[in-house]
């Protein structure tokens, strides 16, 4: 695994290589709480089946300097991914995205075709902050900053400050993502969505959300990843691996 800090705009990328260069170019982009769990469980198999995963530490997480609280709309995120794909020499990229992630690379293929070929979406793409029935309306990024750092102060394990988090948070629920169905429809790219079945009691969360994007984008392949909650790569890694490589083997 090679490491490079990466200028874009007026800041800079750390981004993780695995493989030799070969292969589709693949761009993987982690979730809200960081990829130090996620891009280490596939990035070597992506490697062992030939691929290159270039894995990105998102501004503010890992060892990527963080944003004005501003820039983390998905839109805004979206137009750094784009430059940053095209100064990696990537465009068009396979985006692989977990959670957040799949929301900034739906962002991406939708706002800035011409530098995305192929969605992979990890429990992600297909649900929005309005889709829980436990959603306050009134949830700010104050009241989640602070959920956030009284869960650090407990002893969970992120790779970036409460402030980031919140922002990034905050930016996701300001740009959702099915408002952009249409345009993704209408690019007609492949799309594969992996989705968490896991717990029980959160199917019928995940069923209408779920109904919408098969409408939506009825060319999308969605398939059910069996005993894994939300964190789809971490709990099922051989399965979720497995299904990805085949998919990635279909494009090439």
């Amino acid at each position: 695994m090679e490491v490079e800090n990466v200028h874009v705009g007026d800041t800079s990328v750390q981004v993780h290589r695995w493989g030799e260069g070969g292969g589709l170019p693949i761009l993987y982009w982690h979730g809200g709480g960081g990829g130090s769990t996620e891009s280490p469980v596939l990035g070597p198999c992506l490697a062992a089946a030939g691929f290159t995963m270039h894995a990105v530490d998102a501004p503010g997480y890992g060892g990527s300097p963080p944003l004005d609280r501003e820039r983390y709309l998905a839109s805004t995120l979206a137009e750094l991914a784009a430059e940053l794909i095209e100064t990696l020499g990537l465009a068009p990229t396979v985006w692989v995205g977990f959670s957040w992630g799949g929301n900034i690379g739906l962002h991406t293929a939708a706002l800035f075709p011409r530098t995305v070929r192929a969605l992979c979406l990890l429990d992600s793409g297909y649900l929005q902050a309005t889709d829980d029935p436990d959603h306050d309306p009134e949830t700010s990024y104050e009241t989640e900053r602070s959920d956030v750092q009284r869960r650090l102060d407990a002893g969970e394990s992120w790779d970036a400050p409460a402030e980031v988090i919140a922002a990034a948070m905050e930016g996701s629920w300001k740009d959702p993502c099915p408002p952009l169905y249409d345009r993704l429809r209408a690019l007609d790219i492949p799309v594969f969505l992996a989705h968490a079945t896991e717990p029980p009691e959160a199917q019928a969360v995940r069923a209408a959300p779920l109904a919408r994007f098969r409408a939506a984008v009825p060319s999308a392949r969605v398939v059910p990843i069996p005993g894994a909650a939300h964190g789809v790569l971490v709990d099922k890694p051989v399965e979720v691996c497995g299904l990805v490589v085949d998919w990635l083997s279909e494009l090439s």
